[in-house]
């Protein structure tokens, strides 16, 4: 299988994250203002625009990370980025902006997993199942990667998943994962090498099981 290294930058970067999300979210800050709507660029001030440009993908990741199902992601990209849009002049930059922005991230996914607990959606597909269904891009041995690493995830706890997310996909070093996820460095380096323990374990017996 790919390395994890590879699984991120290839697997999960959001290949279609383009004109239709971007008006999709633009029509959602139109109604957050105060008064009348403004016109769709008044509204996306030059800070926020080179905000989303550099770091829509990296939320885009996060939040499939951590568990927003592919059916429900338009919408947990729409509120993340309406709260930045409404919070992005308060940024004082007293932490680094992706650390900032991984804390919103994390709050629209556990309010999504309390939404999909009240209104669970069907069971997916047994992973050795839906390694068999024909990739027409011919990328099933990505699909196969990525349905691992979401697996896993979905076995931690939720601050083991951010742990997991920020050190072993993003590639963050402990400092910045602990600042993100309020951990101290100790904790986080002890906890990195737990989970890349538990993760090829995991890796293993998916194998021994194809």
């Amino acid at each position: 299988m790919p390395s994890i290294q590879h699984q991120r930058v290839a697997d999960l970067r959001p290949m279609a994250l383009g004109v239709d999300t971007h008006q999709r979210l633009a029509r959602a800050l139109s109604s957050t203002g105060p008064g009348a709507p403004a016109p769709v660029q008044a509204i996306l001030t030059r800070r926020f625009e080179e905000i989303y440009a550099e770091h829509a993908p990296f939320t885009w990741r996060t939040l499939r990370h951590l568990g927003i199902a592919p059916d429900a992601i338009e919408d947990a990209m729409q509120e993340l980025w309406v709260v930045v849009h409404r919070r992005h002049t308060q940024f004082e930059g007293r932490s680094d902006l992706r650390t900032w922005l991984f804390g919103i991230a994390v709050n629209v996914a556990r309010n999504h997993r309390r939404s999909a607990r009240r209104h669970p959606a069907p069971e997916p597909l047994p992973l050795t199942l839906a390694g068999e269904i024909p990739d027409p891009s011919g990328g099933e041995e990505r699909a196969q990667a990525t349905a691992l690493v979401q697996g896993f995830l979905g076995t931690l706890d939720e601050q083991r998943q951010q742990v997991f997310v920020c050190t072993l996909l993003e590639g963050w070093s402990a400092l910045e994962t602990a600042q993100a996820t309020g951990l101290d460095e100790s904790t986080v380096q002890n906890r990195v090498r737990a989970l890349r323990r538990a993760f090829k374990t995991w890796i293993e017996r998916h194998r021994r099981k194809t």
